[in-house]
């Protein structure tokens, strides 16, 4: 419809959190992930290489940021540290960390660490995959494409929205293939017309000197210790700068060209929209800048903000908007589906 009113949701952790482990919590299963795998030897990670081995040294990478992700609160808190320090290097590895871990995360079936008190986390999130039914449709020759009209900022590393997109469309449908019917990838500092706009970047993808690839095809195992032997070599390759990570895992506080082509892109997608809707998201001081950046772009346009939390409030968007101007509905409950809007 033409006068269909501009949706954009905006995802802080909480969204994924029937599928991916969210602050504390991350870096308590980065732990686990690694000394499932390295058994006895790994203790309580006091470095970050212990072997020779690509395999053991990716391993172990993640256990020792996920021991730091404890210490400090959360992986971001401890990126600031380095990034204040100006220890580049250990951030390098950091961001190849929390990439990895999070595709490990998601290509593997392993039950102990996808274990959340007494309950199986989701490969998908459900929520995902019931929003997902309702905003695809077809355009033809069995092609897929999300409503123009519905939009994504999303402030996680994970890909549970394109995980979700991609189990509506042909089963043969492979990663090189998916953005030529979803838009989620930046390629340098100009805007984009994006459907999902990362601002903190996404995981399982890297630059070589010329082009962006992948590690998320790399296996067909599930199996926790093949997943990791198979995409092992991107240690090596780091270690002789052969691949970056760095620009496709981003912070708040960065100005790579893939963090400035997020951000271009979430500012267009905020300057038109109608309807906010809010999931998951706890409005952290890191981010303070770029929140208030985004709201500003709503230029008054703006007619309704769903804020979609358990711990929803007015507080936070009491601070970013006119509230003159502006319906704001905090949904406390309801938490087993996102909200959409009828005017979708």
């Amino acid at each position: 419809m033409e006068n269909s009113k501009n949706i954009t949701y905006l995802l802080g952790a909480g969204a994924s959190f029937n599928s991916c482990p969210i602050l504390k919590e991350l870096g308590e299963k980065m732990v686990l992930m690694a000394r499932n795998y390295l058994g006895d030897s790994a203790i309580d990670f006091p470095n970050r290489s212990i072997s020779q081995e690509d395999d053991e040294n990716l391993i172990w990478n993640i256990g020792y940021f996920g021991m730091k992700a404890i210490k400090y609160g959360t992986i971001d808190t401890y990126a600031k540290k380095l990034q204040l320090n100006n220890s580049r290097n250990e951030l390098n590895e950091l961001k190849l960390a929390v990439s990895v871990f999070f595709t490990i995360w998601q290509l593997t079936d392993d039950f102990e660490i996808k274990f959340r008190g007494d309950n199986y986390l989701d490969d998908i999130d459900r929520r995902y995959i019931s929003l997902m039914a309702s905003i695809i449709e077809n355009i033809g020759k069995g092609n897929n494409r999300i409503k123009k009209n519905i939009k994504f900022v999303s402030w996680n590393y994970d890909l549970q929205l394109e995980l979700a997109f991609k189990s509506f469309c042909n089963d043969n449908l492979i990663w090189d293939e998916l953005s030529d019917y979803l838009g989620y990838r930046c390629k340098d500092k100009s805007s984009y017309d994006l459907d999902i706009c990362h601002l903190n970047g996404y995981c399982g993808y890297y630059k070589t000197s010329n082009e962006e690839q992948h590690i998320l095809d790399r296996s067909k195992s599930t199996e926790l210790g093949a997943i990791i032997k198979e995409i092992a070599f991107v240690q090596k390759s780091l270690r002789h700068k052969a691949i970056d990570f760095s620009s496709h895992i981003n912070y708040a506080w960065e100005t790579s060209d893939l963090a400035k082509a997020a951000r271009n892109s979430a500012g267009l997608i905020f300057s038109q929209t109608d309807i906010l809707v809010i999931i998951g998201y706890s409005f952290p001081s890191f981010n303070k800048e770029i929140d208030k950046w985004l709201f500003e772009k709503l230029n008054g346009r703006l007619t309704k903000i769903i804020f979609q939390d358990p711990n929803a409030s007015m507080t936070f968007i009491n601070q970013l908007v006119n509230t003159n101007l502006t319906e704001i509905i905090c949904m406390n409950d309801r938490m087993d589906s996102f909200y959409l809007p009828y005017e979708f």
